[in-house]
Protein backbone atom coordinates (compact mmCIF):
# COMPACT_ATOMS: atom_id res chain seq x y z
CA UNK A 1 0.00 0.00 0.00
CA UNK A 2 1.20 3.48 -0.81
CA UNK A 3 2.02 5.90 1.98
CA UNK A 4 -0.66 8.57 2.20
CA UNK A 5 -0.16 11.84 4.03
CA UNK A 6 -2.62 14.18 5.69
CA UNK A 7 -2.71 17.78 4.53
CA UNK A 8 -0.70 18.75 7.59
CA UNK A 9 2.00 16.17 6.81
CA UNK A 10 2.04 17.21 3.14
CA UNK A 11 2.51 20.83 4.20
CA UNK A 12 5.53 19.89 6.31
CA UNK A 13 7.15 18.00 3.42
CA UNK A 14 6.50 20.89 1.03
CA UNK A 15 7.57 23.52 3.56
CA UNK A 16 4.34 25.48 3.26
CA UNK A 17 1.17 26.24 5.23
CA UNK A 18 -1.74 23.77 5.04
CA UNK A 19 -3.81 26.33 3.11
CA UNK A 20 -1.07 26.51 0.50
CA UNK A 21 -1.37 22.76 -0.13
CA UNK A 22 -5.04 23.31 -1.05
CA UNK A 23 -4.04 26.28 -3.22
CA UNK A 24 -1.48 24.16 -5.07
CA UNK A 25 -4.05 21.38 -5.59
CA UNK A 26 -6.56 23.88 -6.98
CA UNK A 27 -4.32 26.09 -9.10
CA UNK A 28 -1.36 23.99 -10.28
CA UNK A 29 -2.26 21.53 -13.03
CA UNK A 30 0.80 19.38 -12.39
CA UNK A 31 0.29 19.11 -8.62
CA UNK A 32 -0.42 15.50 -7.51
CA UNK A 33 -4.11 14.65 -7.20
CA UNK A 34 -5.28 13.89 -3.66
CA UNK A 35 -7.36 10.86 -2.79
CA UNK A 36 -10.43 11.29 -0.63
CA UNK A 37 -10.81 9.11 2.45
CA UNK A 38 -14.19 10.03 3.88
CA UNK A 39 -14.03 13.82 4.30
CA UNK A 40 -10.23 13.97 4.35
CA UNK A 41 -7.96 14.58 1.38
CA UNK A 42 -4.76 12.53 1.42
CA UNK A 43 -1.70 12.72 -0.79
CA UNK A 44 0.79 10.06 -1.80
CA UNK A 45 4.22 10.91 -0.46
CA UNK A 46 6.40 10.03 -3.48
CA UNK A 47 4.54 12.23 -6.03
CA UNK A 48 4.62 15.15 -3.57
CA UNK A 49 8.37 14.85 -3.16
CA UNK A 50 8.82 14.60 -6.95
CA UNK A 51 6.67 17.72 -7.46
CA UNK A 52 8.67 19.65 -4.86
CA UNK A 53 11.94 18.65 -6.58
CA UNK A 54 10.61 20.12 -9.84
CA UNK A 55 9.26 23.24 -8.07
CA UNK A 56 11.79 24.38 -5.45
CA UNK A 57 10.48 26.65 -2.73
CA UNK A 58 11.35 30.31 -3.01
CA UNK A 59 13.42 31.65 -0.13
CA UNK A 60 11.44 33.80 2.26
CA UNK A 61 12.11 37.50 2.15
CA UNK A 62 13.47 38.98 5.34
CA UNK A 63 11.51 41.90 6.74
Amino acid sequence: MEDYLTTKQAAVILGVDERTVYYYARDHEDFPEPKRFGRALMWQEAPLREWRAKHPARPREET
